[in-house]
Formats: C-alpha cells, structure tokens, sequence
C-alpha cells in the first residue's frame, strides 16, 4: 500500500508540469499569433481608419468648443455694458467680474 501513496505525489507533479507546459504554449502561440496580426496589413489599414475617425472626431468637437465658448461670450456680454475706465458694469449698475 506504500507504494500507492508514493505515486499519487509523482502524478499530481506530472499534471503540473504538464499544465505549466501548456500554459507556456498557450502563451507562446499568443504571442507569434499577435505578432502576425500586427504585422498584417487589414490590421494597418483598421489602426489607420480608427485614427482619422478619431482626428476627425477630436476636430469636430474643438469647433463645437469654439461655438459654444463664443455663444457665451456674446451671452454675458448682452447684459453688460463699458464705463469709461474701461470696466463693465450689468444693467442695473453692479459691477461685471
């Protein structure tokens, strides 16, 4: 019955080796597998395409900033007007800050 015992270790060490080999496998596959996607050139033509739909994206959104900061602008400066030393001052006399 000693002898049982001795090889239930000897087969739990084996199935680690063997996991870790497929793990290191596994990882080895990803790795070259990632590498020719990379390399392929749907995936140049994809990284290209996202980066003008970004650039383009970033674009419109600055000119919307643009509008907006300009929209504002002309909203405060309605209801304020310029004394003579160059400050603004609201309608009803309070200075503008």
């Amino acid at each position: 019955m000693k002898p049982e015992k001795n090889q239930e270790p000897e087969k739990k060490e084996t199935t680690q080796k063997k996991s870790d080999n497929w793990i290191e496998k596994a990882g080895e596959f990803i790795d070259e597998t990632a590498e020719k996607i990379h390399q392929s050139d749907a995936y140049k033509k994809a990284d290209q395409t996202a980066e003008k739909a970004t650039k383009k994206l970033f674009r419109e959104a600055g000119k919307l900033w643009g509008k907006s900061e300009r929209y504002f602008r002309k909203k405060s400066g309605e209801g304020s007007r310029k004394t003579g030393d160059g400050s603004q001052k609201t309608e009803d006399g309070r200075p503008d800050d």
